[in-house]
């Protein structure tokens, strides 16, 4: 006879049931009843909420968003953490648009917690102390602070379920590694990296430790990996080979958390800093909060003194607890220093606190059933634990999503398309005007914090900047652009401002030099007229120059060369020909007709990364690459149109083998129910 997963009568699984449903209401009631209000976080409207929008938008339009042309002169989508374009939840979104933000957060805090309940009950915890476990992911601070960042949240919620699927396979259980596969399938299309690579790095050790077997899970993981090559891999080619990642932190480039966050334990406001709250003084550090309240720290610490008790899975997970946070905290990191090694860049210890909550939710679990018998006071306990979590949740203030049709940013919007020509606009804040984002404190009319129109808030309204808010830039591209602005701006002579196409500058100056013309201003900030922007694409008819980048750079921020007079192209072309014909679909951003008897070069004021395709008069063309920064494409006389995809190679690969293994694993699936 089977063992029921629950318990051996259907009464107490309800009454879990019913928990979970308690504890989703008390914590999260006022978030589902009013879909337009979410946590006050300084990331969601920045970077999340908008981002999400462009997806949503190109998914609705029918096409797959690969390029966003809106950000600091063009940025690949897909190769962006955060897009998951094809992750089964963002179906959610297309359906019910950004007002399902706050059922999606709660939606994959569920999975976390019912994920975690179901893998202490298969390393034999009782119901109880499981559920114990469970409440606590749905409310401590790891998970409170991720409904504001939907990529990490999505990735975190399947790290139980990861270990479930292994624990199944390396037991031998009856579709154990289907069950792997699937999860992990679904935790690559979250898409959130560093948090998909630490659980891996953290499987592999759990195989080996517990199991001293991998075998059973490689065919899964290969799968996994093969199904969502179509995301991953365009990630990968982008990230490492051309994209430049810039410190999230200038003051700590490896990115380990500073020990002061472990404050966070006993304090969830901890970090706060002259009475503002902590995402008000430090979002960055916020988001590794680590509040799980006083009465699970008493029990961690009451059960160091039962470790005759431990059963080597108590162990395994204990020390993976203490090596995670030493990792984090850049205890490892400095070790490494010794032998002159350093961090890649990439892993970001900080990133692995995701890990170390799971981590230490499981090993709450575990040492919950070495402690001597509470009996009905376990109730108190649970509890107590409970409402120590729910009063930060309670008191956390909350405000208006940032959406589309949001009164401020509309008129900030009209104002500013109506003063701008045809290429893009320029929003620079310095580190005072950057501090007031979020200030006042949110208010009780939920008004958003925003004062001033900055990046990304351009995604709800398709006006294109030149900057960006991020940390990854393109090597080839948006670094360029960043030295062209170290060299002269914003006090040029010059004509950066002509060649990056700047129609409109959005910043809090008073004075500006000629030619920039004073238009009225925003919010508190000026806008500046640039009357001779060269917009989104211009033609080039004279001779072409080679130069070396920081010469071209110093030539155009000196005005010592006009782009209208002076055009410096690299010899080779930044991608091959494309091997097929245009396609017949509609490109309208990317079509351009030429003036008739018109010949030479057309420079697209874009980034021109590996990717982009040309065609002229419907023929294959190559793309150069004009003063080290945008696409040039070779007129002959006569040419009428030019046009261009972006269609990076990685992509087309990477979903041909998506779908060749999504048949092979159904006619598996297939033949499998029919040989049963």
């Amino acid at each position: 006879m089977k063992k029921r997963l629950l318990s051996s009568s259907p009464t107490p699984a309800i009454g879990l049931a019913l928990g979970w449903v308690f504890i989703i209401l008390a914590a999260y009631s006022r978030l589902l009843l009013h879909p337009d209000i979410h946590l006050a976080c300084p990331e969601n409207d920045t970077w999340n909420l908008p981002v999400r929008w462009s997806v949503l938008s190109s998914l609705r339009e029918g096409h797959i968003p690969l390029w966003n042309p809106l950000s600091a002169f063009g940025i690949p989508w897909l190769a962006s953490w955060s897009t998951e374009v094809f992750y089964p939840g963002t179906l959610l979104f297309t359906w019910l648009g950004l007002n399902a933000w706050n059922y999606s957060g709660v939606l994959h805090l569920l999975i976390f917690s019912l994920g975690l309940y179901f893998l202490l009950r298969r390393f034999g915890v009782q119901p109880f102390g499981a559920f114990f476990s469970a409440s606590l992911a749905l409310l401590n601070g790891c998970a409170v602070n991720h409904l504001g960042s939907n990529s990490p949240m999505d990735t975190m919620a399947w790290i139980p379920w990861v270990f479930v699927g292994a624990h199944q396979a390396l037991s031998n259980k009856p579709w154990g590694r289907f069950q792997l596969g699937v999860v992990l399938t679904l935790q690559t299309l979250a898409g959130y990296p560093q948090i998909l690579f630490y659980t891996l790095l953290f499987l592999l050790a759990y195989a080996v430790i517990s199991f001293r077997s991998v075998t059973k899970l490689i065919l899964p993981t290969a799968a996994a990996l093969l199904i969502t090559i179509c995301q991953w891999l365009p990630s990968v080619e982008y990230f490492l080979f051309q994209a430049v990642r810039l410190p999230a932190v200038k003051d700590n480039p490896e990115f380990v958390l500073p020990l002061n966050n472990l404050l966070t334990l006993v304090n969830f406001n901890a970090l706060s800093q002259n009475n503002l709250p902590d995402y008000v003084a430090s979002p960055t550090y916020f988001y590794f909060n680590f509040y799980s309240g006083l009465i699970p720290l008493a029990i961690l610490f009451g059960a160091l003194f039962q470790m005759k008790k431990w059963n080597p899975a108590t162990w395994f997970w204990f020390i993976s607890l203490l090596v995670t946070g030493l990792w984090i905290f850049g205890f490892i990191s400095n070790g490494l220093h010794l032998f002159h090694l350093s961090t890649p860049s990439f892993l970001e210890p900080g990133k692995a606190w995701v890990l170390v909550n799971f981590i230490e939710l499981v090993t709450l679990g575990l040492l919950w059933q070495i402690l001597p018998s509470l009996g009905h006071w376990k109730w108190v306990v649970l509890g107590f634990s409970v409402l120590n979590l729910l009063i930060p949740i309670w008191f956390h203030p909350l405000e208006q999503n940032l959406l589309p049709n949001n009164p401020q940013l509309e008129q900030s919007t009209q104002k500013i398309e109506a003063s701008m020509g045809s290429g893009r606009a320029l929003v620079l804040a310095d580190e005072k005007d950057s501090s007031k984002l979020y200030q006042p404190l949110p208010d009780p009319e939920l008004k958003s914090k925003f004062k001033y129109f900055v990046p990304n808030s351009n995604l709800y309204t398709s006006i294109p900047l030149a900057n960006a808010y991020s940390s990854t830039w393109p090597s080839t591209g948006v670094m360029n652009a960043e030295l062209y602005f170290k060299y002269s701006f914003p006090y040029s002579k010059g004509h950066l401002l002509d060649l990056l196409g700047v129609d409109l500058l959005y910043l809090n100056e008073t004075s500006m030099p000629k030619p920039l013309i004073n238009i009225g201003t925003l919010d508190g900030w000026t806008m500046w007229k640039n009357p001779n922007s060269l917009g989104k694409a211009f033609i080039y008819r004279g001779d072409v120059s080679v130069a070396g980048r920081k010469d071209v750079f110093s030539a155009f921020a000196s005005g010592i060369s006009d782009p209208q007079t002076k055009l410096y192209l690299t010899q080779e072309a930044v991608t091959e020909l494309p091997r097929h014909p245009l396609s017949p679909l509609n490109d309208p951003e990317n079509h351009y007709d030429i003036p008739k008897n018109t010949w030479g070069y057309l420079v697209i004021t874009q980034n021109a990364l590996p990717g982009w395709k040309a065609w002229v008069d419907g023929k294959p063309a190559a793309i150069v690459m004009a003063d080290w920064i945008f696409q040039s494409v070779q007129l002959p006389v006569g040419a009428q149109t030019a046009d261009l995809r972006y269609e990076p190679t990685s992509f087309r690969f990477g979903l041909f083998i998506s779908l060749l293994a999504l048949t092979g694993l159904f006619f598996k699936a297939v033949t499998f129910l029919l040989k049963r």
